[in-house]
């Protein structure tokens, strides 16, 4: 049985990754602040930013496993892109609880996954969603950029260590291109002056150049997750729309 860890399920794509997991019949538990309204999803209602948490339910998600498992993934979907402005404007315990969600929660998540599925002998994939943001540097941004980045790194890094282990765990970062989220409403919702591209975000929405979270989600499963990557590579969603 395939197990499907992902955190953030309770919108977006997150929410569109854990509903089509469960309607092919894989087990599927997710992490989120709020309630996930999908039934036969294995819920943890846990904000990933509260650190201390994460340890107490991965090892109780693994529990549950009991050693039925022919395959596991990690998800690393759950992400924030405030505060926005330029260095300087900035709240500096906004920084740091953007690196929490952003970076240190998926890292935790990660190394957890990898040391608890030490005795699973089955294919383990973790993939981080990153951003095409953490690639290529944008005015006001310089928070979201910075955290996105630090995960594309910490995939290549994660990868390199693999290389000599038995059964390597393959490790992917991906940039899933502009959703139709709430969190693309959030930025389309920014101070012109401390975000100069807004107007092209409105533009994204108002020329229906938005993709649906559904449309990303299958693309995820049966094109990303389907296809063989080097390990650690840094993918990009465009490569399958």
């Amino acid at each position: 049985m395939k197990h499907v860890i992902i955190t953030g399920a309770s919108k977006g794509l997150g929410f569109a990754l854990a509903k089509q997991y469960v309607e092919e019949g894989a087990v599927v538990h997710t992490l989120s602040r709020s309630e996930v309204s999908l039934k036969d999803v294995n819920a943890y209602q846990v904000d990933i930013g509260q650190l201390d948490q994460l340890e107490r339910v991965m090892t109780m998600i693994f529990e549950q496993l009991q050693g039925n498992a022919t395959e596991l993934l990690l998800i690393n979907n759950a992400g924030v892109v405030e505060p926005v402005g330029r260095v300087g404007s900035l709240q500096n315990e906004d920084i740091t609880s953007h690196f929490t969600v952003n970076l240190t929660a998926p890292v935790i998540l990660a190394n957890l996954f990898v040391k608890l599925s030490e005795s699973y002998l089955v294919p383990k994939t973790v993939l981080n969603i990153s951003s095409g943001a953490g690639r290529s540097p944008m005015d006001g941004w310089n928070v979201y950029c910075s955290g996105k980045s630090g995960l594309d790194m910490f995939t290549k890094t994660a990868a390199v260590e693999q290389e000599e282990a038995t059964y390597p765990i393959r490790f992917y970062s991906l940039a899933p291109g502009i959703i139709d989220t709430n969190m693309q409403s959030t930025i389309r919702s920014a101070d012109q002056s401390r975000f100069k591209h807004v107007d092209k975000f409105k533009a994204y929405k108002e020329d229906g150049n938005l993709v649906k979270p559904e449309v990303v989600s299958d693309r995820i499963i049966h094109g990303v997750l389907k296809d063989s990557h080097e390990n650690g590579a840094l993918l990009s969603i465009r490569d399958y729309l």
